[in-house]
């Protein structure tokens, strides 16, 4: 067996799916999630090449990823094992800003691994494995830590990594960039090379459907990286969940402005854009698409202005969750700065590519309505100031 070591190092929140959220230090990185997605950046990358030359059957992605990955008929040709070096434990209790707890919504009671807690992942290859799929597994590895995140939330920024030293496993850089400038070429040069690496010749699908599933490929995967950096990765996170959340917000309309009063006193907000649109199934108004479910689903809307105020949910017909299609990584560069990118992945939005709109208690009140458009998500790219990087 041949054997790859990499020392690494979580930048931001790390929530843990542990099996006992009291003692989330007993199961550090889990092996299981880490496989996991390794095996759908494997397959983000492997979609993203087939489907540019043209291959759209799925079938064909899947047996590549088993080849290597394994299944319920052939064992694995990869074995991963990790072990923590240092571990600290934290929880939101000092944290402040709106942003980060918007991000974090559903988690943000639960404990986290701390920023700067630090793991050896070793990489072990049988010796069956060919060369070229060696390369793709340590390309997948490069697409995790450089472009994903781990654990809970990991489409909002939690879970970055990084390695704690560079190194270079064959032709692929793992580094840690200085500036803004040499984030960029390394993100730039390394994700050609993964590219290549799975079979990429340059050519650009001429379908005019979305992918089944989030892919790498041109006009379906890009990324921006924000052009201001920031103190601390909590202030990069609570940054860009501010963003998100004054983009959503109508506050270019008085009216939105709704105050709620609760035993801990009076307090004021915006509502969202969509709220008048999801509104209209106790109104008799004309439901509407709520373009912020492009965000991901389900969402939940309360009226406190109607009577029982009742609660209504946005989801599919037949699908109740919907992941976003934005994913937010964070990078740490020289002098404690942090960086932000984020990547959007265009693909079929729902199957049933209709949304309903209905009332949690009572699920005859609803209305059907078109899904959102990926222009809404687009357009609050297009707002912010950065750096593209597309294939």
């Amino acid at each position: 067996m041949e054997e790859v070591t990499l020392e690494i190092e979580n930048i931001t929140p790390l929530f843990i799916a542990g099996a006992d959220q009291r003692y989330i230090e007993n199961e550090g990185l889990r092996t299981p999630s880490l496989r996991g997605l390794l095996r759908w950046w494997f397959r983000a990358i492997m979609g993203g090449v087939k489907f540019s030359t043209g291959d759209l059957n799925l079938k064909s992605v899947k047996e590549e990823e088993e080849k290597i990955w394994g299944s319920t008929k052939n064992q694995s040709k990869v074995s991963l094992k990790i072990f923590p070096i240092s571990l600290k434990i934290s929880t939101f209790q000092n944290i402040r800003g709106r942003g980060i707890k918007y991000l974090s919504y559903g988690a943000s009671d639960r404990p986290y691994i701390d920023l700067g807690s630090q793991f050896k992942l070793h990489v072990i290859f049988k010796r069956s494995i060919s060369n070229e799929d060696k390369k793709k597994v340590i390309a997948a590895l490069w697409l995790l830590l450089n472009l994903g995140n781990i654990g809970s939330k990991s489409r909002k920024g939690f879970g970055s990594l990084r390695i704690r030293k560079d190194i270079t496993i064959d032709e692929m850089e793992f580094i840690n960039p200085k500036s803004l400038d040499e984030l960029e070429r390394y993100i730039r040069n390394n994700l050609k090379k993964c590219l290549r690496i799975f079979g990429w010749n340059g050519s650009i699908s001429r379908s005019t459907s979305l992918p089944q599933y989030s892919i790498i490929a041109p006009h379906y995967w890009r990324m921006k990286i924000l052009s201001n950096t920031h103190n601390s990765a909590i202030d990069a996170i609570n940054y860009i969940g501010e963003k998100i959340r004054e983009y959503r917000e109508d506050r270019g309309n008085p009216s939105a402005r709704h105050t709620r009063h609760t035993r801990r006193g009076t307090f004021s907000y915006w509502v969202t854009k969509d709220y008048h649109s999801v509104k209209s199934i106790y109104t008799k108004g004309s439901p509407s698409t709520p373009q912020g479910s492009i965000f991901g689903l389900p969402h939940q809307f309360q009226f406190q202005s109607l009577p029982d105020r009742p609660k209504a949910m946005v989801k599919g017909i037949r699908h109740d969750r919907r992941a976003s299609p934005l994913h937010i990584k964070i990078w740490k560069l020289d002098n404690n700065q942090f960086a932000i990118g984020l990547q959007l992945f265009k693909s079929l939005f729902l199957p049933e590519n209709r949304l309903r709109i209905s009332d949690i208690r009572n699920p005859n009140i609803k209305a059907d309505v078109n899904i959102p458009s990926y222009s809404y998500l687009e357009d609050f790219l297009n707002r912010l100031s950065g750096r593209w990087i597309t294939i």
